[in-house]
């Protein structure tokens, strides 16, 4: 087997494929990239955890068709460090030992059989539809942040639902303390659907988006979906299981409303995150809370840890009661951060229920909630 690529191509190519590849695996052979190089000229290179697998199609000079499992790592280190120029790959059939050669640099390294390689997953479409690159993009930067990390107890909470109804599509991304809603045009003829990715998947997907308006294809079958991007294909399973009745808490309504600077509240409240003590965090799952006090026309934001205590106030626009109310700070930077107006409206109705965070609009274009902290004193 032997083939010849610029080495600006194969680089890309690699750097796109290694995203399926998983840092922990009991699998050597998950390690691997496999390569399969045809007669025409057509060469595959297939990354696959089991979870995800990124296949890219290429057209390059193939000399001599063949198959062969390289190990990642290694073989992207030296795809990336060679100098610019042609790059040829001969795997000697018998033993799999590769020799990668550009310019004056040699290289030679172990391969394996492909034999062994997983499968690529063969999908039946249930259902498909197609959004802009910049769009998903933007989707994901907005909803990745809400997604529990981990959930032994409702394992379909580590990945975003996707609900496709009535012309639009809700991204939901919840770990049961706080929780996103991005609504967005799905165009008038899309098929009412739902499915839930995994969250890694979605960190994988956001790093080959681009931001401009060319589409990705998305193809759903009863137990994976595919990402179609042309030159490659970014497949993962789905989660099982019964998401958040998301739109039953979306649909809260509360007595006080405020208007504010993002920025101002932004500003505000990474000053009070300087006195949060990271040691006490990790013992307390996080739940050192900020103090709100909302008056009329401001906000008080406070925090007392045993790093030293912060006081701070924020003019807004007040409809409503007064409120006293203790929640997580890095839950509203996450939050506040994620919205993109100059000026955002908040909402609560009592100490114990949740803060949302909505457009100045008034549109339903995101909704944020974030579930109040006990306050201690």
């Amino acid at each position: 087997m032997k083939f010849v690529c610029s080495k600006t191509v194969l680089n890309q190519i690699v750097n796109i494929v290694q995203k399926a590849i998983s840092n922990k695996t009991s699998l050597q052979i998950l390690e691997f990239i496999k390569i399969d190089a045809q007669s025409d000229g057509h060469v595959s290179f297939t990354a696959n955890s089991m979870e995800i697998c990124i296949e890219y199609t290429s057209e390059i000079t193939v000399y001599e068709s063949g198959s062969v499992a390289l190990p990642s790592k290694i073989f992207g280190e030296i795809v990336r460090r060679l100098p610019d120029g042609e790059i040829s790959v001969t795997i000697d059939p018998k033993n799999y030992i590769t020799d990668i050669e550009c310019g004056q640099s040699k290289f030679n390294i172990q391969g394996m059989s492909s034999e062994e390689f997983p499968p690529v997953p063969i999908l039946d479409p249930l259902y498909t539809t197609t959004i802009s690159q910049k769009n998903l993009k933007d989707i994901i930067r907005k909803v990745y942040p809400f997604i529990s990390q981990m959930d032994a107890r409702k394992p379909v909470l580590t990945g975003a639902l996707f609900d496709f109804k009535n012309g639009y599509l809700n991204v939901v991304g919840t770990d049961s303390h706080r929780l996103a809603v991005i609504k967005t045009p799905a165009g008038e003829n899309q098929d009412n659907m739902k499915f839930v990715i995994p969250g890694i998947t979605l960190s994988k997907v956001i790093q080959v988006l681009n931001d401009d308006d060319a589409v990705v294809n998305i193809i759903v079958s009863d137990k994976h979906i595919l990402f179609d991007f042309g030159f490659y294909q970014v497949y993962s399973r789905l989660l099982d299981g019964e998401f958040l009745k998301y739109e039953v808490i979306i649909s809260a309504t509360n007595s006080i409303k405020l208007k504010a600077d993002k920025q101002n509240l932004i500003n505000s409240f990474e000053r009070a995150n300087l006195i949060i003590n990271d040691d006490l965090l990790s013992k307390t799952n996080n739940k050192i809370p900020v103090k709100m006090n909302i008056l009329y026309n401001r906000i008080d934001i406070s925090c007392n840890t045993s790093k030293g205590y912060v006081n701070d106030s924020v003019e807004v626009e007040h409809e409503g009661g007064d409120l006293i109310i203790g929640l997580n700070c890095r839950f509203m930077l996450d939050a506040l951060n994620a919205c993109d107006e100059d000026n955002i409206i908040m909402e609560f109705s009592a100490p114990t229920s949740g803060c949302f965070i909505r457009p100045e609009d008034g549109s339903d274009r995101y909704t944020y909630m974030v579930l109040p902290v006990r306050l201690y004193n």
